[in-house]
């Protein structure tokens, strides 16, 4: 019987087996298209983070906010950090990737967050290059926020964790990075109050994508066990409403017996307020802050978040 005619298949070698798998995995990940390389995996990514940028911003103090992606497009490094200016960038290590993830926001973005989040409205009284101490923190508060947020959208995927590095309004020192390094953008506009047109980029080094083609994704989330989603948000939702007191004691003098029992109206007792002040969530011991004034109102701002027993 002569082959063409033959009804039985033979099995696949194991090496071609293989290569049908690299296939499948390298088109997900990674795949030739006509002016260089496509990236179908960020088209996924994006659009996940988006949703948690949207959420961010909004628990930020603006719940209105909107968010929208462009179409990624391909630039050199040079040329993005020119269009960008004057602007935050914010550098992340990101394993298993073999360069860095960048981030940048308008520095006019950031002034109206921190504007917004200390109680304000979010309008910018005039530009400025410089940052406050305030600002620079929370500026790395912000790019910590979004690494976790952009973690999250690969994390069933490749396991891609960004570890926030630098935090600067320099591009100069984003190193790792050449001039004539290209770059794969996405951008991310915010839509709605004073915040609208505001833009997001999160930049991918494209030798650094070319990379995780050959690396194996993250387990199938569907070998977990199932999650009941509305009892969750349900859950979730429970707890967000949950109202807690919040204190501050400012000081605790102390005086005798005799001088408090001759206390009369129009007395003075002198108090000494310490620079830190601890601030108690529930009774329990949360952070200590400083004493200042923010939009006209006192204020107390967070220097430091008290670590419980475990470290956490």
């Amino acid at each position: 019987m002569s082959a063409k005619g033959n009804p039985f298949k033979a099995p696949k070698a194991p090496a071609a087996r293989a290569a049908a798998a690299t296939d499948a995995k390298a088109s997900l990940l990674l795949r030739k298209a006509e002016d260089g390389y496509a990236f179908p995996l960020l088209e996924t990514v994006a659009n996940q983070f988006a949703r948690s940028l949207r959420d961010l911003i909004r628990a930020l103090g603006a719940p209105t906010v909107q968010v929208e992606r462009a179409d990624a497009e391909q630039m050199r490094f040079a040329d993005w950090c020119s269009a960008s200016a004057p602007a935050i960038f914010w550098r992340y290590h990101a394993q298993p990737l073999k360069g860095p993830v960048l981030l940048a926001g308008s520095r006019a973005l950031l002034l109206q967050l921190v504007d917004i989040f200390y109680g304000g409205k979010g309008q910018l009284a005039s530009e400025r290059e410089e940052l406050t101490d305030a600002e620079e923190r929370f500026a790395a508060r912000l790019g910590g926020d979004m690494g976790l947020q952009l973690a999250a959208a690969w994390g069933d995927r490749i396991g891609l964790a960004p570890e926030l590095d630098c935090v600067t309004s320099d591009p100069a020192k984003l190193a790792a990075v050449r001039a004539d390094d290209d770059l794969l953008v996405q951008r991310f506009t915010l839509r709605g109050g004073v915040l609208d047109g505001r833009t997001i980029a999160c930049a991918y080094p494209v030798a650094a994508l070319r990379g995780i083609a050959d690396v194996e994704p993250a387990a199938d989330a569907r070998e977990t066990p199932p999650v009941d989603a509305a009892w969750n948000a349900t859950l979730n939702g429970a707890l967000k409403g949950v109202r807690l007191p919040v204190r501050s004691v400012l000081a605790r003098p102390e005086i005798s017996l005799v001088k408090l029992l001759g206390l009369e109206v129009g007395d003075i007792i002198p108090l000494t307020i310490p620079r830190n002040v601890p601030i108690t969530v529930a009774g329990r011991n949360f952070a200590v802050g400083s004493i200042g004034e923010a939009n006209g109102n006192a204020a107390i701002m967070i220097e430091a978040i008290e670590k419980g027993p475990d470290h956490e």
